[in-house]
């Protein structure tokens, strides 16, 4: 590097860093044009010329994630703190990137890892990566399809990514989500290909799932159920949904004309699984999150903060007044 070209760029560097100028304001003042400051100062950072430093910064609430461990005997808690007056799509997204490199150490070598759907799951399987060494990992999708047009959070898309991404195999589940009568459902469950996938359910160490409520679920947005549906779900105090299966306060399965139309793997198979990662953000599926945990339905949270101090909130709520 020229001494010309050294000195340059120790200029451009203190105009930028340190007297706070922007790019625009630094080119007018060394008579060069925006593009070449930007480029410049790039190759400052890459020579070493300019090194930034920045505090120890935890994005995870590690308090709130002993809490949660200790109330429910978790596996993992993950605790995303975000700044408040996020939207939800934000908040989503914070916690898909701090909460990926986590999730991905937990998939081994030649795991069979099942995938169902949700729009933090998605934020969270695009971001995770393999760590050195991971190989031979089969994917399964948990559930079925939830209407004729994919959406790229349903299971099928994200189980598909999370393969790819990790140089896997996936295995689909080809069959609707809800079948129209238990017939046809039974039907479904006895062809090959969908018995094939059952008999990965049995050999699965890890599951990601989202967690639906009754105002915020994939099947009731899509109108799968319709109003009927959610009404005899109110009536058997359903408060949350995993892999379209739904659940009371206790996390128990809700008997409903629907039980026996879903595909997807039973709640009672998920309880049996050594890691049930549920994936969530936000404050309004807390009754849902709450009754999953509680009920053994999850083994571990993916969640943010505020939705974490919901959870702790309501746990108090239930210990002093029993509701």
């Amino acid at each position: 590097m020229s001494d010309d070209l050294d000195s340059q760029l120790r200029q451009m560097a203190k105009l930028y860093y340190m007297d706070g100028l922007d790019q625009t304001e630094v080119a007018h003042l060394v008579g060069i044009s925006r593009s070449q400051v930007s480029r410049l100062l790039s190759r400052a950072r890459e020579s070493g010329l300019v090194r930034i430093s920045v505090d120890e910064y935890d994005p995870r609430s590690r308090a709130l994630e002993d809490e949660l461990k200790k109330l429910f005997h978790l596996n993992h808690a993950i605790v995303v703190m975000t700044s408040h007056g996020l939207s939800g799509e934000s908040v989503r997204r914070t916690i898909g990137y701090f909460a990926a490199p986590v999730m991905s150490d937990l998939v081994r070598s030649n795991a069979v890892v099942g995938v169902a759907g949700g729009r933090t799951l998605y934020e969270v399987v695009h971001r995770m990566a393999p760590t050195s060494g991971t190989r031979g990992v089969a994917v399964v999708q948990l559930m079925g399809n939830i209407g004729p047009s994919v959406s790229s959070v349903d299971a099928i898309e994200l189980g598909h990514t999370l393969a790819q991404s990790f140089g896997g195999t996936f295995y689909t589940l080809n069959a609707p989500a809800y079948a129209p009568d238990s017939q046809t459902r039974d039907v479904f469950l006895r062809h090959q290909d969908v018995r094939s996938v059952w008999e990965l359910f049995s050999v699965m160490q890890i599951a990601l799932v989202g967690i639906g409520s009754l105002t915020d679920s994939s099947f009731i947005e899509q109108g799968v159920l319709g109003s009927s549906g959610i009404e005899q779900l109110h009536e058997k105090g359903a408060v949350g949904e995993i892999c379209g299966r739904f659940f009371d306060s206790r996390g128990q399965n809700c008997v409903t004309d629907y039980q026996d139309l879903v595909i997807s793997i039973e709640l009672d198979e998920l309880r049996q699984k050594q890691e049930v990662i549920g994936v969530v953000g936000g404050e309004d599926k807390t009754e849902a999150v709450y009754a999953a945990c509680s009920g053994g339905l999850i083994k571990s949270l993916v969640i943010d903060e505020a939705g974490a101090m919901a959870i702790l909130a309501k746990a108090a709520r239930v210990m002093a007044t029993g509701v």
